[in-house]
Formats: structure tokens, C-alpha cells, sequence
């Protein structure tokens, strides 16, 4: 397993990701926009030649925030998500950041038990952050 910077021969893997892993996944110039943007990391896991996820963060001073991480179907289960969070913390550290933000749908239950098994604690509820439904706001310090 290799975390890289994005490139865009990879965005019709991470298409596919995000389409099979969101109800309302980012689109192409989303992603794209996140890639042009000096602020934004997007990083990308490789498992062998296959995209198995990605991770798009930005920090700006001692905040990050995790815009969007996701895992491809039958690769999930098996610490990419983790590996890439344990990427984002040390890289993000170098900034001197000391939390991570991030939202997440209610309903969400197992990427709200990774975020919490990896030391993440709900600090707010946005009410109908995703169109009708709750976001869990999460924090991080490290």
C-alpha cells in the first residue's frame, strides 16, 4: 500500500470510488478544483496498480480540515482509511496543526466508529447539513 499526491490519470478510479461510497458523490471539477488548490492536499492510496482511496484535506494554521476520504468497496475493512488518517495527522503535523475537522451524515455508523476508534470526538450536530438529513461534526487534537 503507497500514498501518493493525486494525478489525473487516477480520477476515473476515484469517480468510481466516490460514486459507490456517497449518496451525493463530487464531481469531476470538484475533485479537479480540490487538485488546482494550493491549500488542498489530495492524496491517493495505491494498492499494487489499483486506486483503493483517497483523502483530500486542508490546513490553514493549526486547523485541518478532512474534506473527503473514501475507500473502494471491496477494499474497505482493511486499515486503508486508517493508513491514510495516520498519513493526514504526521503531514499535518509538519504545519504545526493541532486539530482535524471533519463532518460526517448521521447514518453513517461505520465511518463513524473508524473516526472514533482513531481518537475523533463529536463536538457538535449540524441539523440538516446533507440536504435532509444530520451531520456528526467531529474533532481530532493532537
Amino acid at each position: 500500500m503507497k500514498i501518493e499526491d493525486f494525478s489525473e490519470e487516477s480520477l476515473d478510479d476515484i469517480m468510481e470510488i466516490a460514486k459507490s461510497s456517497f449518496k451525493r458523490p463530487w464531481t469531476r471539477d470538484m475533485f479537479l478544483a480540490c487538485a488546482g488548490n494550493g491549500a488542498v492536499k489530495f492524496k491517493i492510496c495505491r494498492a499494487g496498480v489499483k486506486t483503493a482511496g483517497f483523502c483530500i484535506y486542508s490546513t490553514v494554521g493549526p486547523e485541518t480540515e478532512l474534506l473527503n476520504i473514501a475507500v473502494l468497496p471491496p477494499l474497505r475493512r482493511r486499515s486503508i482509511a486508517k493508513n491514510m488518517l495516520a498519513y493526514m495527522e504526521k503531514d499535518i503535523k509538519k504545519e504545526d496543526s493541532h486539530n482535524i475537522f471533519l463532518e460526517v451524515r448521521k447514518s453513517n455508523s461505520a465511518a463513524i466508529n473508524l473516526y472514533l476508534s482513531f481518537g475523533f470526538a463529536e463536538i457538535a450536530v449540524r441539523k440538516k447539513y446533507y440536504g435532509g438529513e444530520d451531520a456528526i461534526v467531529l474533532r481530532k487534537t493532537i
